[in-house]
């Protein structure tokens, strides 16, 4: 296969931090092409073995154990996996020693022939980035649509198979839009935006300068979709040369608030919501046409998060030309199949009538008010009928609390705050809800289970990340499931 930009590469010494998928993929990549590969990683071989064999039979320099500073010796380029801080004492020597130093996404975007579609956000990107697939893979204008990027497919391990007749639906985070220098996807997507990730950028500025690489290349020949309904996203309009599409679920002033954005920006492309009879119905326009997509009870994904995610993937859809009738049978037969789903405000079971839903994948607060909001907007609650146990903590990446306040105090009968630190979470959200302390997920799960009565919603959202207590929140989720199921005998 010819690639764009090969003879970056051929015989250029590229040392690889992190062993991780995107490492191995890149590091792979990287010598079929014709560089010098060395990969270092923290891990020693045993804690690697399964990594390592992946690149049997190819000629690797390894420095595992810790970044030896030889590793970077003779170092031409650096490419960090996104899970690589690239503030650690050895990246910083390097960056004093001028070696270049790029991510796995910057290197594999600058290979790719395929056209680019960028989806980011602090949530929704997942759900986002395979509606958006779907809804593409529904006009056949593509000779293939494929998924990739932190949604657990690394592109460096399919670009060899991508063409110009092909499109990436690429879920982008912030660790991985950081190391990027001249990525410029076709259409860039900014779902949301709040904090989060401050363990690793320090601060609400930083994060959303990373962020904001998505759309800083892009010219007029790209597209940019952006929440008009997030005045943080909105101000990415001046950050880009982009062509403008918007979308917003805000059904009170949504017509009015989109219509004049779009002539104030002369955009005329976009997904909002409208109020028909008594019906909530998604719309898409172009130019002067609107479209009836769908209305938001027929969706088979529940919650007012998962229709802005709907909006912004019929935006995506608009943006291709995608016949509005399909966007409508892409988004009506969607479903959660995909393991990039797992652990996303998924319905465990049903015991005596209470509900436990596992959204062990809210690793932030926004994730937590998406999943409280939905559940108050679909159960009509209000402070008399609180139904919701909430287990909620975990390694506390910088949190914020003051913007769920409202939702607790209306949804939540008990707060149980899982693991040992929970003091951020309890000075904030003092007053709202009455507390219960868990050393376990066992003691969590069994306290709900004593206390709930028909009706009520045990809801494991934790708003933080996993690190205090599991591996990932995966662990964690699985963990909820297993002590669930065990009380269903």
């Amino acid at each position: 296969m010819k690639y764009p930009n090969i003879d970056s590469y051929v015989g250029k010494r590229i040392t690889i931090f992190g062993a991780n998928r995107s490492g191995i993929a890149i590091a792979r990549l990287l010598f079929d092409l014709g560089a010098i590969i060395s990969l270092t990683d923290t891990r020693d071989s045993g804690a690697l073995a399964e990594e390592i064999s992946q690149l049997d039979g190819l000629q690797l320099q390894y420095y595992l154990g810790g970044h030896d500073a030889s590793c970077i010796a003779k170092a031409e380029l650096i490419i960090v996996s996104p899970g690589v801080p690239l503030d650690i004492p050895i990246l910083v020597e390097a960056k004093n020693r001028d070696i270049p130093i790029l991510g796995e996404l910057e290197i594999s975007a600058s290979l790719c022939q395929a056209r680019i579609v960028a989806i980011t956000g602090t949530k929704g990107k997942s759900t986002t980035t395979l509606m958006a697939a779907a809804v593409l893979e529904k006009s056949n204008l593509f000779s293939s649509v494929v998924v990739a990027g932190n949604i657990g497919v690394p592109l460096a391990s399919i670009v060899a198979t991508l063409t110009k007749t092909d499109i990436v639906v690429l879920e982008a985070s912030s660790f991985q839009l950081e190391s990027t220098n001249t990525f410029c996807p076709e259409v860039s997507v900014v779902l949301n935006f709040s904090q989060d990730h401050l363990d690793r950028h320090n601060t609400m500025e930083s994060y959303f300068n990373a962020k904001r690489k998505i759309c800083v290349n892009q010219t007029e020949s790209e597209w940019i979709v952006l929440n008009a309904s997030d005045q943080v996203v909105m101000g990415l309009n001046k950050d880009t040369d982009a062509k403008k599409a918007y979308f917003t679920d805000n059904l009170e002033n949504g017509e009015k608030e989109l219509g004049l954005l779009c002539q104030r920006l002369a955009s005329r492309t976009g997904a909002r919501l409208r109020n028909d009879a008594d019906n909530i119905g998604i719309y898409t326009f172009r130019d002067n046409h609107e479209h009836w997509i769908c209305n938001t009870a027929e969706m088979p994904l529940v919650g007012a998060h998962n229709v802005r995610n709907a909006l912004a993937s019929a935006v995506i859809g608009t943006i291709y030309d995608v016949n509005p009738t399909d966007i409508r049978k892409a988004i009506l037969e969607f479903n959660r199949t995909h393991p990039a789903l797992g652990h996303a405000f998924e319905k465990v079971s049903v015991i005596n009538g209470v509900d436990y839903i596992n959204d062990s994948k809210a690793t932030n607060v926004l994730a937590t008010y998406a999943a409280l909001e939905s559940i108050k907007v679909s159960t009509n609650l209000n402070e008399n009928t609180k139904r919701v146990f909430l287990i909620i903590g975990g390694f506390d990446k910088g949190n914020d609390y003051e913007t769920i306040i409202e939702l607790v105090y209306t949804t939540v009968k008990i707060l149980i705050l899982l693991g040992e630190h929970t003091q951020n979470i309890q000075k904030k959200l003092a007053g709202c809800a009455e507390m219960y302390h868990a050393a376990s997920m066992s003691a969590a799960v069994e306290f709900a289970h004593s206390q709930a009565t028909q009706g009520d919603i045990v809801l494991l959202s934790p708003a933080n990340a996993s690190f205090d207590m599991y591996s990932n929140y995966k662990e964690r989720g699985e963990d909820f499931r297993r002590v669930v199921k065990s009380l269903e005998t």
